[in-house]
């Protein structure tokens, strides 16, 4: 099933010049899809203000700033709340009701310190809707979207979702697949011609699946590229010698405290891709 196109997505910035990008395609996406824009600037709570001056006013000033210094004069609504990061984040795009948070890869707060540097994956575990951690420059529309499958609702939700926000890129549909207990059978003597075959039947095995979701995606993918080998090692680097500007998967089930569980292949994806990442987390449904 296709995933619905969002229409209403919220950007996440720290007011740091690293937070541009995120802003910029934030702006781009919004226009490309038709949906409403937020920006949002969290006041962290452990800041305090002296007597007489309000700390969110002078955010507000910043964050128009900051917002015209970026994005001109485009319009965006704007909100500053103040807490700690992740749940201000979290809890303002449940009451918007927004399906997609767009948030930049690094930056430092406002008044000194580390911020989103650790923001994205904590998102993507309390989220429970889409998070695009948004790492590269923005010169127009993604121009091609790798599409990371495993067999699960997540990644097909996933891949919909980045065919709807880049309906005019190249999408290839990417599949690695590993041999479970590939280390230990060679330990137990099995040969590399063995290992070889069972690489080939896992391949094969999985190969429909795969042909069957890229016969679902609109737009059509250009590829779809099978292959062997620790998707948590290969699909980063694959992503950029392919020359990826965004890569898309789904990730993990939800704690009983209700928290994603960061999948592997999503967590080092986040840590090691040079595109900008969109990840489908679970949701607290069912």
């Amino acid at each position: 099933m296709a995933a619905d196109t969002p229409r209403r997505l919220l950007v996440a910035t720290d007011l740091s010049d690293r937070a541009g990008p995120a802003l910029r395609r934030a702006v781009q996406l919004s226009g490309e899809v038709d949906a409403s824009l937020t920006a949002l600037h969290v006041v962290p709570a452990r800041l305090s203000a002296t007597p007489g001056v309000d700390l969110a006013e002078i955010a507000r000033a910043c964050l128009a700033t900051h917002l015209h210094q970026h994005i001109g004069t485009t319009p965006v609504a704007t909100v500053v709340r103040r807490g700690r990061v992740v749940c201000e984040i979290v809890a303002e795009a449940a009451e918007r009701g927004a399906d997609l948070l767009v948030v930049g890869a690094h930056g430092e707060h406002w008044l000194g310190g580390p911020a989103l540097g650790s923001t994205p994956e904590n998102l993507v575990r309390a989220a429970e809707v889409p998070v695009l951690v948004v790492r590269g420059p923005v010169d127009g529309a993604y121009r091609r979207v790798v599409l990371g499958f495993d067999p699960s609702p997540l990644a097909a939700e996933a891949a919909h979702l980045a065919c709807a926000l880049s309906p005019n890129a190249e999408h290839l549909v990417v599949h690695l697949d590993a041999v479970i207990g590939e280390t230990l059978l060679r330990l137990h003597g099995t040969s590399e011609e063995d290992l070889a075959q069972l690489r080939r039947v896992s391949t094969e095995r999985v190969r429909g699946l795969v042909e069957r979701l890229a016969g679902e995606l609109d737009p059509a993918p250009s590829r779809v590229l099978i292959g062997s080998g620790r998707p948590q090692a290969r699909l980063a680097p694959l992503s950029r010698r392919l020359g990826a500007d965004l890569v898309a998967l789904g990730t993990g089930d939800r704690s009983a405290l209700g928290y994603a569980l960061l999948g592997s292949v999503a967590q080092h994806v986040l840590r090691e891709a040079t595109a900008d990442v969109l990840v489908v987390p679970a949701t607290g449904e069912g």
